[in-house]
């Protein structure tokens, strides 16, 4: 049973500044430019926590951490809630609005098959977040789960007003709401215990967070009620959410083969399809493909054309598992460019960017995908499997900053 419970959020006060100045993405998409930009933005910003500076710095971010409470820029909420987030965003000239529930959920190993993953994860990034949650004692950033049922979020604050809204940089408009009404609580919570949470983003998050549960836990002389250390800071989404968007994650390479090395088994091996321009391959990546369609398209620098690549009968896809045969991006790996190391590439998740790329020679060579379909992850983390890296970009990224859940 999926167990989620509302909590006594650690968050950000007036004294602190505008919200908007003090919260940041996830640390795993921050590049080092856009960290010295947070940075600058405040003293208080959340980019100063989850991606700490100095010779210790797991202890600068538990020390800064207690001086922001210290200050009265955080401040625990009186009463356990549930957080309704909305983003508000544009995708592709369309807007979009995406609801969530930020929530305490229980960490449970994977085995048990409540809380499912689609990612492999990283000793590296494990162990350097296990060393901040150990010095912090909370969870900073939450991880990003779906769920099958629907949620309802925005009928349950129709009419109120958010007690936080704002918009960042990129346009996007973020709203908060609390929600303490116990009858509208147990609700929500008798509607999540009967599903199996899927991890979208924060793989490492989980992982550590159930991690350091263990270290917490073999400290223990008895198993009393449960602690906080039990949850994990998550943000749940339903997957019948409309304003739920995955992004391609396109592929670029700087010094690709041969161009005609690379085409000639292509016309072998699928059907290839040559169009005008990398402009007019766009429309027919547009969506998702449908059941049993596998299809990318392929820009080359110099050349005016480019080619919609798809898989056929006699397209080869090795001894992958029938969940993994129906992907885009392992049709590319095992397929259109085989062989090729996952740090060869560079990605965007952007078909203009892209297209800029090889118009200005950056790139030499583009692989554009279709947007990911959710029912692939869900197939995928039910079969226990895992995707290929860079398979998913649920956009946009959950703040950091909106809520922080203590573990104490």
């Amino acid at each position: 049973m999926a167990v989620i419970r509302p909590f006594r959020a650690l968050r950000y006060t007036d004294q602190a500044g505008p919200l908007r100045e003090l919260v940041a993405p996830p640390y795993d998409v921050i590049s080092p430019d856009e960290r010295e930009r947070l940075a600058a933005q405040s003293p208080a910003n959340a980019v100063h926590l989850i991606l700490p500076k100095g010779d210790e710095p797991y202890r600068v971010a538990a020390s800064l951490l207690a001086e922001f409470q210290q200050k009265g820029w955080l401040a625990t909420d009186g009463e356990p809630a549930f957080l309704v987030y909305a983003q508000r965003f544009d995708v592709q000239g369309k807007s979009n609005e995406r609801w969530g529930l930020l929530t305490a959920l229980e960490l449970q190993p994977f085995s048990a098959g409540i809380v499912l993953p689609h990612e492999r994860t990283l000793a590296a990034p494990k162990a350097d977040r296990l060393k901040l949650i150990r010095a912090c004692k909370t969870n900073l950033s939450p991880i990003f789960g779906l769920v099958d049922a629907a949620l309802e979020l925005a009928s349950l604050v129709e009419g109120q007003e958010p007690q936080s809204t704002f918009t960042d940089k990129a346009g996007i408009t973020h709203r908060i709401w609390r929600i303490t009404d116990a009858a509208t609580v147990s609700r929500l919570v008798e509607r999540v215990a009967k599903e199996q949470i899927f991890i979208a983003d924060g793989h490492h998050r989980y992982e550590t967070s159930l991690a350091y549960r263990d270290e917490r836990r073999a400290e223990e002389k008895e198993r009393g009620k449960p602690h906080s250390y039990d949850f994990v800071l998550c943000y749940l989404c339903s997957t019948r959410d409309p304003g739920l968007v995955v992004l391609p994650t396109h592929r670029l390479l700087k010094d690709p083969h041969d161009h005609k090395e690379i085409m000639a088994p292509l016309h072998e091996r699928c059907k290839v399809t040559e169009v005008a321009s990398g402009e007019a391959l766009l429309p027919l990546l547009e969506k998702p493909s449908r059941d049993g369609e596998l299809r990318v398209g392929i820009v080359r620098r110099g050349e005016p054309k480019a080619w919609l690549v798809e898989a056929t009968s006699r397209t080869p896809l090795g001894n992958l598992a029938p969940e993994l045969r129906q992907l885009e991006v392992s049709f590319l790996h095992e397929v259109v460019l085989p062989g090729i190391p996952a740090d060869r590439f560079t990605y965007t998740h952007d078909d203009r960017e892209a297209l800029d790329a090889i118009a200005s020679g950056a790139s030499e060579l583009a692989v554009l995908l279709p947007p990911p379909r959710v029912s692939d992850v869900l197939e995928i983390s039910r079969a226990s499997l895992t995707m290929p890296q860079k398979s998913t970009y649920f956009h946009p990224k959950v703040l950091t900053g909106l809520a922080f859940h203590a573990l104490e």
